[in-house]
């Protein structure tokens, strides 16, 4: 039998944001090269981001509760099944931090370094700095959710490369960016979390341009939700249907003001 080039252990890694950027791109490669594995990914992904919608309390410092654990093995359960329908084998580490990602560490210095307090960005201003390698870049309307569009611009990576970035304003203190670069070939078309004291992210590939979705204060259901009509919206390249407008409507309603 033909030894499996990527173990499940490494893909398991690579969805939890734990290998270097070598390592990354060693496993991105094998994914596009390998539908099975491309699955794999993407049930790992739609499992972490299932169990992440079924924890109420945040996701950092869970206080250790002594007493019966009914619940929890109620949810371990549904978890197993979720695994075997997935055809994976092992869940760990949903919430540890990214290490080696240098082009994740510089997206959220964008994000930290654009002000929330500034007006709406022109979109005459946008849909010029979509020009060149951002042609075809999708900056979507997150108005159902209550975000709007206020910032962009071009900025200067590490290595010469250029991000366009996309910064939105809640109306309850919620900011939240989208980056989007040239592929570097660390990313895969399924949607990738990165979690790290209380900061969230989201990543994908669509085409030859990777996104990244950045938050720190949003609910993470919210902001799971949010990512996913992104990501949906970035594959097709078209505006939320009523259905998705519906929903992230519903959530922001439901979810308690940003911390940020």
């Amino acid at each position: 039998m033909r030894e499996r080039p990527v173990t499940f252990d490494l893909l398991n890694a690579y969805v939890d944001g734990e290998l270097d950027a070598a390592q990354a791109a060693k496993v991105a490669r094998a994914v596009a090269d390998d539908p099975a594995l491309a699955r794999e990914i993407a049930a790992l992904s739609r499992l972490r981001l299932a169990v992440a919608d079924g924890i109420d309390a945040p996701a950092i410092a869970l206080p250790k509760v002594a007493g019966p654990r009914r619940p929890m093995a109620a949810a371990a359960a549904s978890i197993a099944f979720a695994l075997f329908l997935g055809g994976a084998a092992f869940l760990s580490g949903i919430d540890r931090p990214t290490a080696g990602a240098g082009w994740l560490a510089e997206a959220w210095q964008a994000h930290l370094t654009w002000s929330a307090g500034q007006a709406a960005a022109p979109i005459a201003l946008i849909r010029v700095r979509q020009a060149g390698n951002f042609a075809n870049a999708y900056v979507p309307d997150l108005t159902a959710s209550r975000l709007t569009l206020i910032h962009s611009e071009v900025r200067a990576m590490a290595g010469g490369g250029q991000a366009l970035l996309a910064g939105y304003r809640g109306t309850r203190g919620c900011k939240v960016s989208l980056v989007v670069f040239p592929a570097r070939g660390d990313l895969i078309e399924a949607l990738r979390p990165f979690r790290r004291d209380g900061q969230e992210a989201y990543g994908w590939r669509v085409g030859h341009l990777d996104y990244l979705m950045l938050s720190d204060g949003m609910e993470s259901r919210r902001f799971g939700l949010l990512a996913e009509s992104v990501h949906a919206g970035s594959r097709r390249h078209a505006p939320f249907d009523a259905e998705t407008r519906t929903a992230l409507r519903e959530s922001r309603d439901s979810s308690a003001p940003c911390s940020a």
